[in-house]
C-alpha cells in the first residue's frame, strides 16, 4: 500500500494554534526556524504527514515523534515499519506513505533550470535529453529529474548517492526503469498524473518490486 497526499499550501496556517497543536514541539520548533513560504511548505508537509497516518494507521498516538536517521531520511521513532517521505515545491507540499521504504519529489517545472542536467544527470539521461525536440525536453527532464530524486530519498543514503551515479530511462507507455549498479533491491518508479496543477511534476519510488500505482489523494 502507498499513498500520496498533495495540498496546496495556501490551505494551511503556521500560527493557527489548532493546526500547530497536531505537530510535535521538536518538529514545529525545526519549523519556525524557517522563514517565508519555506515555513509554509514545511508546516504543511507536516500537517499531512500526521494526516496520512492517521488515515491508514488509525492506531498512531499523535503527534507523532519524528526523528532523523544518519543519512537524513526522516522516520517515525516508534512506528519503523511505517515509512514516509515530504516534499514541497512552490504552491504544493507532499507527502507518500507506504508500508516500504518510499521517497517522493515535486518541482515546478521552470523551464530556465534545465543546465542543472549538465552537471547532476547520467550520461545517458543527457544523451537521451539532447535526443529530444527542443519543446518536449523541460518535460522530460523534471520527469527524470523528480524520479531521480524520489529514487535517492527512498534509499535513505541523500548526498552518498549522486544523481549522476545511476540512470532513469524513460518509456513510452511503461513505467520508468531503473539502472543503478549499487542498487540491492528492487524499486519501483512512478509519474502519477498530476491534473490539479500541470506546471508541476510529481514522482514517487518505492522499494519493492511490481509496486502497484501509488494512490493520489489531492486535499483543499
Amino acid at each position: 500500500m502507498t499513498a500520496v497526499y498533495v495540498i496546496p499550501i495556501t490551505a494551511v496556517d503556521p500560527d493557527d494554534s489548532k493546526s500547530r497543536a497536531r505537530i510535535a514541539p521538536n518538529r514545529l520548533e525545526w519549523i519556525d526556524r524557517r522563514r517565508g513560504t519555506a515555513r509554509i511548505q514545511s508546516f504543511a508537509a507536516m500537517l499531512l504527514l500526521e494526516y496520512a497516518v492517521a488515515q491508514h494507521f488509525p492506531w498512531v498516538v499523535h503527534p507523532l515523534a519524528v526523528s532523523i536517521a544518519e543519512g537524513g531520511k526522516p522516520y517515525l521513532v516508534s512506528e519503523p515499519g511505517i515509512h514516509f517521505s515530504l516534499s514541497h515545491s512552490g504552491d504544493w507540499a507532499v507527502c507518500a506513505i507506504s508500508d516500504h521504504p518510499v521517497g517522493v519529489d515535486i518541482e515546478w517545472c521552470d523551464p530556465n533550470r534545465r543546465d542543472i542536467a549538465s552537471r547532476f544527470f547520467h550520461k545517458d539521461e543527457i544523451r537521451y535529453l539532447n535526443s529530444l525536440p527542443p519543446y518536449a525536453r523541460t518535460d522530460a527532464f523534471y520527469s527524470l529529474w523528480t524520479l531521480k530524486e524520489s529514487f535517492v530519498k527512498s534509499t535513505g543514503r541523500g548526498l552518498d548517492l549522486p544523481l549522476r551515479s545511476f540512470c532513469v530511462k524513460l518509456r513510452s507507455n511503461t513505467r520508468p526503469q531503473l539502472d543503478c549498479p549499487d542498487m540491492e533491491r528492487p524499486y519501483s518508479l512512478f509519474l502519477p498524473p498530476f491534473s490539479a496543477d500541470r506546471s508541476y511534476r510529481l514522482a514517487v519510488c518505492i522499494q519493492q518490486a511490481g509496486a502497484e500505482d501509488p494512490v493520489l489523494h489531492i486535499l483543499d
